[in-house]
């Protein structure tokens, strides 16, 4: 596989953040449509309408000081038979701050894929991040058919690496994947670090209630630096979603967007 990098910089002006440079790279195309407030959109988007065999992605997103930037998808990631790769890093300068919320990520049934996404944030710079999987197409009887998912999260600040998170789930003929992962269809991870959303970390991990087996959805918290990582899991893919949109909605929201909203 060839990897295909694309590249974003956005900057800061007087009255809202602005895409400076976009350049898009093999089958991975960038949209920036401008929508009202501080901050700039970059959606990524991809022309197979997924991701296919051989497809090896990367995309890197340098966010100047004092810009806003949401990084988002088009639509969910469908991820197809066979060896797949993407890569994301973004930096984040002084008094900058990154919304990073693609939709999920849907495996078929075969699919080899491996996520790497890695974040390097200034001292005083905030993040707020999702990443969910889900079990595939379930109404098409592939719950949890792929043969290998491989996600790996990195956020370093000032610096210095403060989470590295891997999520490896490998399958098998007979479904092995799927009787593991038990009754839950969709995982998420989020993140919330940083001086502008701080508040918002420390009121979701104030009010986590601890899970009772047989719970149809499951959050647990931990701190990290000045922010948090939540980690969610649930037996419907819409809950999960509706769980991670009210946790991360309110920071969003102190960031000036919305990643979910209408977006053209």
């Amino acid at each position: 596989m060839r990897e295909a990098l694309a590249s974003v910089v956005v900057r800061a002006g007087a009255e809202h953040s602005a895409v400076h440079r976009a350049r898009p790279a093999g089958p991975l195309r960038l949209f920036c449509p401008r929508r009202p407030g501080f901050a700039a959109w970059v959606v990524a988007s991809n022309l197979g309408g997924g991701l296919v065999d051989g497809d090896d992605l990367a995309l890197e997103i340098a966010v100047e000081r004092g810009a806003t930037c949401v990084i988002t998808t088009q639509a969910s990631t469908k991820v197809y038979r066979g060896d797949t790769r993407q890569r994301t890093r973004i930096r984040v300068e002084d008094g900058g701050a990154a919304i990073v919320a693609p939709d999920p990520v849907v495996p078929f049934r075969g699919a080899r894929f491996v996520q790497a996404t890695a974040v390097e944030l200034a001292a005083d710079a905030s993040l707020v991040l999702v990443d969910t999987i889900t079990a595939g197409r379930v109404a098409h009887g592939e719950r949890w058919s792929a043969a290998r998912i491989d996600s790996a999260l990195e956020v370093a600040i000032a610096g210095t690496r403060r989470l590295i998170d891997r999520v490896v789930l490998v399958g098998d003929a007979e479904g092995d994947l799927a009787r593991r992962m038990r009754r839950f269809e969709a995982l998420a991870t989020c993140v919330l670090v940083g001086p502008r959303v701080a508040a918002y970390a420390a009121a979701g991990l104030a009010h986590r209630t601890r899970p009772a087996p047989g719970d149809a959805l499951v959050i647990a918290g931990s701190p990290l630096g000045d922010g948090a990582v939540f980690r969610i899991a649930g037996e419907r893919i819409e809950a999960v979603t509706h769980a991670v949109r009210a946790l991360i909605g309110p920071a969003c929201d102190a960031l000036g967007a919305l990643p979910w909203q209408r977006r053209w």
